[in-house]
């Protein structure tokens, strides 16, 4: 046996180098992960769809899912698989809908999400039922949306002739209920200030065709339109909303005559007090002595009266004014005077 040969076979590397040998494979750039399985590319699923009855159409609302069921970006637009059926009498089954049920076409991609009208004409008196599907490459989808069960009735007219007039430190508006509702509607009211750009809901359920807007400042222009509205199984139908109107309100009304004024003599006047009105408005208050003002501009509901003489008797009366200048009538007349 040649020389250098017996030397390797004595220099074996033992037990351990196995192992060593093992771990450097698996620390280094030869390393063979387990392969990823391909990605499915499935649309996350929608689950904020919304419907509602509006005038003579169907409003359908959502939002197209952006990324994948693995949180990869959908690239381009999907197809998004809109239907609309009637809504069985017994169980709801998805199977049965998705057979049973119509697509729908005209869906409009915006920014903030989609938006899709439908007509109600065939579906009048019936309840329909909604869902969505978003479909990624070769057809895959992560399933329906929330499904949506919308009764249909005969469209609402819309209120007509809204108007608004001053009323003491509030707007009054009426307006024309519509005509040819199968049942008396209820309405909604809603208002912002002209400088701002959203509408706010400030009153709901209004039974009738007037509302009284006590949430008003003057100084401020606002702007107003109303709804009509029906409850319909769990949902309510509405109608077109009325022509908005603006509205600048004005103070022409005086505050409430004050109340409760007594008259107390003393050793050298004649106190007065009377009860605090609660006009949120309200300036001053002025004293009356025998028809002639002899006091202004006061804000507590107090008054001394140091001018009277010993001997006399007065009649006393207080009015009270607000931040326009309106002021109230006199309050009945009190008599005093200093024995």
């Amino acid at each position: 046996m040649p020389p250098a040969f017996r030397m390797q076979r004595r220099r074996n590397p033992g037990p351990h180098f196995g192992a060593l040998l093992a771990a450097i494979l698996l620390t280094g750039c030869g390393y063979v992960s387990e392969p990823l399985p391909p990605a499915m590319h499935k649309p996350m699923q929608v689950t904020d769809l919304t419907a509602v009855e509006r005038g003579d159409k169907i409003v359908i609302q959502f939002t197209i899912p952006k990324v994948t069921t693995e949180d990869l970006p959908i690239k381009g637009e999907p197809d998004v698989d809109l239907r609309l059926g009637v809504a069985p009498a017994g169980a709801f089954d998805p199977g049965a809908f998705e057979t049973s049920s119509e697509r729908v076409t005209n869906i409009v991609r915006r920014q903030t999400g989609a938006y899709v009208e439908a007509p109600i004409a065939k579906y009048t008196g019936k309840a329909i039922v909604l869902a969505v599907r978003v479909y990624g490459p070769g057809g895959r989808n992560a399933g329906w949306s929330n499904f949506v069960r919308l009764g249909i009735v005969p469209a609402l007219p819309m209120p007509e002739a809204l108007t608004a007039a001053d009323g003491p430190d509030s707007v009054r508006l009426t307006w024309r209920a519509p005509s040819g509702a199968n049942q008396a509607p209820e309405f909604r009211v809603y208002r912002k200030l002209v400088s701002e750009p959203s509408w706010m809901l400030v009153a709901d359920s209004v039974i009738q065709p007037a509302y009284t807007d006590a949430a008003i400042e003057y100084g401020k222009t606002y702007q107003y339109y109303v709804q009509a509205v029906q409850k319909v199984e769990t949902a309510y139908a509405e109608s077109e909303t009325s022509t908005p109107i603006t509205f600048a309100p004005a103070d022409h009304f005086a505050p409430a005559v004050p109340a409760g004024l007594t008259a107390i003599p003393s050793v050298r006047s004649v106190e007065l007090v009377w009860e605090r009105n609660t006009e949120k408005d309200l300036a001053s208050y002025s004293v009356y002595r025998d028809g002639m003002k002899i006091a202004g501009g006061l804000t507590a509901p107090a008054y001394s009266d140091a001018e009277a003489r010993a001997g006399a008797t007065y009649q006393y009366q207080i009015t009270a004014t607000d931040t326009a200048g309106n002021e109230s009538a006199k309050s009945a007349a009190v008599a005093a005077g200093i024995q």
